[in-house]
């Protein structure tokens, strides 16, 4: 039977008053007989009525005229099941020949509908989801991140995250390729919408070889994008308000494109001392301060980085500096050569409050924290991609990327620590400046290679992976006692710590078909990698080396992987089940005290994925994954960090490996012709001796802790969500989203084991109406969390989030060329400690005028924050510790905008538009 491909389409419908041209010629494909007397029906789709009726003649064909129209074309036939399409007439599409074909099988059908001519908004090209950017209407010069946020199933967050039906979107690439480099937001927030044909989001495996999904979003341009030029400048200033003192704000921006058929070119740079072109998420845990910055060595394969301390990027007040050139060249015979290079500076000043409520066996402490932090990161990156096609079946890509980081970072804390009878009983003053220099230098080269024989393929990888960071600290704090103030203690500390690694990986995969429906998968990997860390700490101007707080350790690991999955396809299932087999052997030297603790480990970690694709827009997909880790180089050392004295953290060379077990459950639906879609997922994780913290307090209620192993940590999420036109409301949509979570994880406070429960729900539901001058948008969104701890002698009270947000963008209709924008977001926090239930808005509104023909000029005035009640509030909690927490942000500012975009594709007000 001949498969049908479903391709949905946006219904456009129009009359002039001439023909168009359907035929087809009917054969039985058994006996290659033609098919006579077989019915053709022609219906107009956007009323049902019928245009069109003929029967095929003896030599099985059809020949039908019709006035242009969108119609649905059926034949019929008693011995065969229906063959449906649906098919846009126009001037310039005004025949649909179907050639020589067969009717489906009527004990086989799939019930699929062929839509031919225009491209529709939404299809699948096999497994890859395809938006047509043209398709969805956009206000004028937008950039492609208000093109996202048109797209059914796609959310765009505050902070620039993606995700798409409910999946965070890991990479964002143009062209199939980085877009000055790994940072998304570049792309999304500067390049323009117009430029962008397609939107194309799919599955690729992780390059470090697990069994990870990494979800890849592509912006594929227009060909006319791909040749000439594209580009944007804008510069914004602006104050806090208009009598002194007043703070001065500013934003510029300037990004040029050029392009033909064998070179590409780009540029950019951005400044601001605002946060809407500071550093994104990604970026600051690339750069990541904790301890001076620097490198975390952690338990997988590849070179990772420390977190940011919990900074946001929104958080503070930033000065940020940003640019980058990249040049694509291709070569000869297939070659391809792309450079890319990026430098970022990002500044930032904050105010850090906390409330913390710690739950004991017999009592209730807390703490009342501020830290007034001062940081600054400087990177470097450069990156080299070489693409060669080496024959019609193989072809070798090399990828070599060097990145500098320094990182300069200035922290004053101030702890009060208070017991459950609400008094102070000891405060602590912590001063720490670090100055950290990192190199990273990472290298791939990856073979494929294709055989004449179908779905038989080699792949091949091999990973070159070394780093080198080290850091200086000074350290100061003061402690002192309420009930004694004479007797404070004061400790100063100056450290030196140096990481460094290199690792090579080696991966192959091979498939081999064995039947139409049955192929084998067999994979091996090799792992080798070597660390070392040094700590040394003095604790006196004299330079004397403190020996209990420093020390020298050394790693060395060495991992192989072996495979074999069995892969059954057939039709609309995929089915996957096979196992590897992984060998890890590890030796931990601790340098001071000449002390080797070896560790090993044999172990399976099967897998099984099971697919099911209804049709090209119906789909579900089963896995279940295992894995297994060691504890990282920091966990093992056992060598105190009391980088914060009021929490020390030990390590623990005891550890043992943990092992997973993970099921993931993820169902789409998407009906093309309506609109309306449905996704939802389910995913389980079972971790057996995981890691987790061993934690005893003092009196005074400062904290020893350390790494220990616990059994049967559960973690679980729940989410759905759908899109859906209004009924009888033309131009009103729809969305509604639910999600949900449970959690039962262990660990141990004052030796005594500790269960956190946490449930969480909520939902969100938003309207949109769109036309052609006027959008409005509604929203609301509700978050609540139970948490519940097996020590506390006392219940938690559940903790709640609450948004409700809108939108207005308006064109003044006629010559005007003014367009008003406003957007709030009314915030309503309960169940937190006094002082953190905060309820506020933040309004931004602007006006904007076009000027020139095409209107690439823009002049707005802007005002942000209009209320001043810009915070950030945030409740966390994390075993027996119940967090508060709000940071300083930049409130009301106002801004005078000029924008300017400019291409050789000559650009009309109806072209930014879009179109239906």
């Amino acid at each position: 039977m001949k498969k049908i491909i479903v391709l949905f389409l946006l219904l456009t419908n129009v009359s002039f008053g001439q023909n168009m041209k359907i035929s087809a010629t009917l054969v039985d494909t058994n006996s290659q007989t033609p098919i006579r007397n077989a019915v053709g029906i022609a219906v107009r789709v956007k009323d049902s009525v019928l245009v069109g009726f003929q029967r095929s003649d003896k030599y099985g064909k059809i020949n039908m005229t019709l006035p242009y129209d969108t119609v649905q074309f059926t034949i019929k036939h008693p011995d065969f099941a229906d063959f449906k399409s649906i098919f846009l007439g126009s001037a310039t599409n005004s025949e649909l020949d179907l050639g020589q074909m067969g009717l489906p099988d009527k004990t086989s059908s799939i019930g699929e509908v062929v839509i031919y001519a225009n491209r529709s908004p939404i299809y699948f090209r096999g497994d890859t989801m395809v938006f047509i950017a043209d398709s969805f209407k956009v206000a004028q010069g937008a950039v492609v991140e208000d093109l996202l946020k048109k797209l059914p199933g796609i959310k765009v967050d505050k902070e620039g995250k993606i995700t798409n039906q409910g999946k965070e979107i890991n990479q964002v690439l143009v062209d199939g390729d980085e877009f000055f480099g790994s940072d998304p937001t570049i792309a999304t927030k500067n390049l323009a919408a117009e430029g962008v044909e397609t939107v194309e989001i799919y599955e690729k495996d992780a390059e470090d070889g697990s069994d990870d999904k990494v979800q890849v979003l592509d912006l594929k341009l227009k060909e006319e994008a791909k040749k000439g030029y594209f580009g944007k400048t804008s510069i914004a200033g602006g104050l806090n308000q208009f009598t002194p003192t007043n703070y001065g704000f500013y934003e510029g921006e300037a990004l040029f494109n050029v392009y033909n058929n064998k070179q590409k070119l780009g540029f950019f740079a951005l400044t601001s001392n605002t946060p809407k072109t500071a550093l994104n998420g990604r970026d600051l845990y690339k750069f990541g301060v904790s301890q001076g910055g620097g490198w975390n060595w952690d338990d997988s394969d590849d070179m990772s980085m420390q977190g940011n301390n919990g900074l946001s990027e929104d958080e503070g007040v930033p000065s940020t500096i940003k640019a980058g050139m990249f040049i694509e060249q291709k070569l000869w015979k297939g070659g391809e050569a792309r450079l890319n290079y990026t430098f970022s500076k990002f500044d930032v000043n904050s105010k850090k409050t906390t409330f913390s409520q710690y739950n004991l066996t017999d009592t209730t402490y807390f703490t009342d924290e501020t830290d007034n932090a001062t940081q600054s990161y400087i990177q470097n990156a450069v990156s080299l991609k070489f693409n060669q096609k080496i024959d019609s079946l193989s072809d070798i890509e090399i990828e070599p990327k060097l990145t500098l980081n320094k990182t300069t970072t200035g922290t004053n804390n101030l702890m009060g620590f208070i017991d459950g009878n609400n008094l102070l009983s000891r405060t602590t003053s912590i001063l720490n400046d670090v100055e950290s220099n990192g190199l990273e230098f990472n290298t791939a080269v990856r073979y494929t290679r294709k055989f004449k024989k179908k779905n038989r393929v080699l792949k091949a990888r091999y990973n070159l992976g070394f780093n080198d960071d080290n850091s200086v600290t000074d350290f100061e704090t003061i402690g002192m006692f309420t009930a004694s103030p004479s007797l404070a203690d004061t400790l100063f500390q100056n450290r030196k710590s140096t990481n460094n690694n290199i690792s090579h990986t080696g991966y192959v995969n091979f498939v081999e078909p064995i039947s139409k429906k049955w192929k084998l998968e067999f994979d091996y990997e090799f792992y080798s990698n070597d660390k070392a860390q040094q700590k040394l700490t003095y604790t006196d101007q004299a330079a004397t080396i403190d020996s209990s707080f420093s020390n020298r350790f050394e790693t060395t690991r060495l991992q192989q992987k072996f495979g074999v999955f069995g892969i059954y396809e057939f039709k609309k299932i995929r089915f996957s089940l096979g196992t590897r087999l992984r060998t890890v052997s590890i030796d931990n030297m601790n340098v001071f005290t000449n002390t080797l603790t070896p560790q090993s480990l044999t172990n399976l970690l099967p897998r099984a994925t099971f697919l099911i694709k209804f049709s090209n827009s119906s789909r579900i997909n089963i896995r279940y994954n295992t894995g297994s880790s060691l504890p990282s180089i920091n966990d093992l050392q056992p060598v105190p960090d009391n980088s914060n004295p009021n929490y020390v953290k030990l390590g623990n060379p005891d550890l043992k490996p943990n092992y997973t077990h993970t099921i993931s459950i993820n169902q789409n639906m998407w009906k093309g012709l309506s609109g309306f879609y449905t996704y939802s997922g389910l995913w389980l994780n079972l971790n057996q001796n995981d890691f987790s913290s061993s934690t005893t307090y003092d009196n005074f209620g400062r904290a020893v802790s350390q790494t220990v192993n616990v059994d049967n940590n559960f973690n679980s999420s729940l989410w759905g969500g759908m899109g859906f036109p209004v009924p009888k409301t033309k131009n009103l949509r729809g969305d509604f989203g639910i999600n949900a979570g449970y959690s039962n994880t262990q660990s141990f406070v004052d030796s005594l084991k500790n269960i956190a429960k946490t449930t969480s729900a909520g939902f969100n539901l938003s309207l949109e109406f769109e036309k052609d001058s006027l959008s409005l948008s509604i929203g609301y969104d509700m978050n609540a969390s139970i948490p519940k701890n097996s020590l506390a002698t006392f219940n938690t009270s559940p903790f709640t989030n609450y948004t409700i947000n809108g939108g207005i963008r308006w064109i003044i209709p006629g010559k005007s060329k003014i367009t008003i924008r406003s957007d709030a977001d009314y915030t309503i926090s309960t169940g937190r400690t006094s002082g953190y239930n905060l309820n506020y808005v933040v309004w931004n509104a602007s006006i904007e005028r076009a000027f020139t023909k095409n209107n690439n000029l823009r002049f707005a005035i802007e005002a942000n924050d209009i209320l001043n009640q810009n915070i950030s509030n945030n409740r966390y909690v994390q075993g027996n510790i119940i967090t508060d927490q709000n940071v300083t942000l930049i409130r009301r500012y106002f801004m005078a905008r000029l924008t300017y975009r400019f291409n050789n594709f000559k650009t009309t007000e109806n072209d930014f538009e879009g179109w239906h």
